[in-house]
């Protein structure tokens, strides 16, 4: 078994200098020093146990993703491929945990001492003071900036909408109050866009997504054309279906935009428009944040996911060259 003491006599540096370099403390050595130790590392298939770094750093090689009790959607689950994938080309592994309301930060979580923690939502303000004081990384929107983003998919949605032709819009979110973080500000985006552009709106559709009671809820809509904003292609898969059996037309009755481009809007009858997120650009912004050591999202990075926002056009709208594109290929992140 290869020792630190070769790689040391390769790289012509001392055995410290070498888990310094390979126990994440590179930045203390210039670019060259750290190189021949790496170069020199890899030539010998040598690798400091798991054991050694923990103690070295003070935490582990692993980081942990709190996700959100909300719909777990194949879009979210794309993200999540990406992030891990690059993660692990860069020696680290990333566990999943959904979030407990009550408590997201046990001490199953300290006790694993991660190298950072991802936070799909926003934690409380004790929650992130609790792990950076056991020395984790936490990396978050903070609250504003997701709710920004939230609104700026409603403005987008409503924006389609009216470029269709709806003059009377509604925003419809699902019933589940878990999903109302992020519905809220999504549906206080599509009335502050369509009131501020002269649009009527209908107040916000809640749709219960069980057999019967998004028929209920659509049979409450006045007859005339309208655009609906779902909250994602979940929800606006429910009001597709219900206006069909009400005999509503589509789009010519009601127009339909939903989010998360999934592979539900694109095989339902009539495919469903939708607004995509470019996946592979959050995950590396995100692991970048991770590798760099800087928990704030940049101002930057967060503008540009939003400027990224794209319709993908199905025939629950319209078809309109106001900012829509074709629909992409099937991608799969490997």
């Amino acid at each position: 078994m290869t020792s630190s003491k070769e790689v040391a006599a390769r790289a012509g540096v001392s055995r410290s200098t070498v888990s310094q370099v390979l126990n994440g403390h590179e930045h203390r050595f210039s670019p060259e020093t750290v190189t021949r130790v790496k170069e020199a590392a890899d030539g010998l298939g040598y690798r400091p146990s798991a054991a050694a770094r923990t103690l070295a750093r003070g935490t582990s090689d692993i980081v942990i993703t709190l996700v959100p009790d909300i719909t777990f959607g194949p879009r979210l689950r794309d993200f999540l491929d990406a992030l891990t994938s690059g993660l692990e080309r860069e020696g680290y592994v990333n566990l999943l945990r959904f979030a407990n309301a009550a408590d997201p930060i046990d001490d199953a979580v300290l006790g694993l001492r991660p190298r950072a923690v991802v936070s799909l939502a926003p934690l409380e303000p004790s929650d992130r003071s609790r792990l950076q004081r056991h020395g984790a990384l936490v990396v978050e929107n903070s609250r504003a900036a997701q709710e920004h983003l939230d609104t700026a998919i409603g403005h987008r949605q409503a924006e389609h909408l009216a470029a269709c032709g709806y003059r009377t819009i509604a925003a419809a979110v699902a019933v589940d109050a878990r999903e109302h973080r992020f519905a809220s500000p999504r549906a206080a985006g599509v009335h502050e866009w369509s009131l501020r552009n002269g649009l009527h709106v209908l107040p916000t559709l809640y749709v219960d997504l069980t057999q019967e009671e998004p028929a209920a809820a659509v049979a409450q809509l006045p007859e005339l054309p309208l655009g609906i904003a779902a909250y994602n292609d979940e929800v606006a898969l429910a009001v597709l279906g219900a206006a069909q059996q009400l005999g509503r037309n589509i789009p010519d009755d009601v127009g339909i935009i939903g989010v998360d481009n999934s592979p539900l809007a694109r095989i339902a009858t009539p495919t469903i428009t939708s607004i995509d997120f470019d996946i592979e650009f959050s995950a590396r912004s995100m692991l970048r944040i991770i590798l760099d050591h800087d928990s704030r999202i940049q101002d930057s990075a967060a503008e540009e996911v939003e400027r990224r926002l794209q319709v993908v056009s199905g025939r629950s709208t319209p078809s309109t060259d106001h900012g829509a594109a074709p629909a992409p290929m099937p991608h799969h992140t490997q």
